[in-house]
């Protein structure tokens, strides 16, 4: 029966970060990686673990952040240096621009995943990363991990590769999920590959909603109405996480598409990613 499974244990790996609003010279803590875990187990994960890398400058409040969340930090890697770091401007209507080289990924760029963290990692039923430029290497090495449970990718909008798609459909024979932010346009040129994987292809549409591909036919959820408005940052990561954690307990498309709408409606209300 739905919801009678084994524990949820989520595992996600990738990046952590300094979040840097540049209009109004606050921080807080985020990135992909950690906002994902974070919200998966606000949403009923029975565990959520993260592994990652910071540097020495942040790792105390990093680390006090997500255990005051309840997320498994033991597989966060310190090293000397700087923590990832991402510029953000922040619009009136609480869209965030993220400005070009704004990103410096810090002790991250030559990070490299031990023997140890392998078998962490396999010891989850699902494991999550993210695929972009600073990370495709990372994310590369992550996929290339023997693990038994759901992999689960977000390729973002897709711009650090252009717009193409082929970077999905690489890796889409070894995933159980796959999440892009994007439009109608790229909703309708992921359903190629929708209808030749049995992956779960998942568009977030912004305000328009967002919408999910199974063997190439669309499943359409409209996003909430939000009266305060305030940060979109982790809008995404929320939703993916929501999403994640129902879809496993439930296998219900549309009531995973709404979780992930209600996840990101509370995201969206604060500063911050969580």
């Amino acid at each position: 029966m739905p919801g009678m499974g084994p524990p949820l244990r989520i595992v996600s790996v990738g990046e952590s970060t300094i979040d840097h609003y540049l209009d109004v010279q606050r921080e807080f803590v985020g990135g992909i990686s950690l906002n994902f875990a974070v919200n998966a187990k606000r949403c009923g994960a029975d565990s959520a673990s993260l592994v990652s890398c910071v540097g020495e400058d942040s790792a105390p409040r990093i680390n006090k952040q997500v255990e005051r969340e309840e997320v498994d930090a033991s597989h966060v890697t310190i090293r000397p240096g700087k923590t990832a770091r991402q510029d953000i401007v922040l619009m009136p209507n609480g869209e965030r621009i993220f400005p070009a080289g704004g990103y410096r990924p810090g002790v991250l760029s030559d990070y490299f995943l031990s023997e140890s963290d392998f078998r962490f990692i396999q010891n989850h039923n699902i494991l999550v990363s993210a695929c972009f430029n600073q990370v495709e290497r990372l994310f590369r090495e992550v996929m290339e991990i023997a693990f038994e449970g759901w992999r689960v990718a977000d390729f973002l909008d897709l711009s650090d590769f252009d717009k193409n798609v082929s970077i999905l459909e690489e890796f889409t024979g070894r995933l159980a999920l796959a999440f892009v932010s994007g439009d109608q346009e790229m909703a309708e040129r992921l359903r190629p590959i929708s209808e030749a994987t049995s992956c779960l292809v998942v568009v977030t549409l912004g305000a328009e909603g967002s919408v999910a591909l199974l063997n190439g036919e669309p499943i359409y959820e409209p996003s909430m109405k939000v009266d305060n408005v305030v940060d979109s940052t982790g809008c995404g990561d929320a939703f993916q996480a929501a999403f994640t954690v129902s879809y496993w307990r439930d296998r219900n498309i549309r009531l995973a598409l709404k979780s992930g709408a209600k996840q990101a409606a509370k995201a969206i209300q604060h500063w911050g990613s969580f």
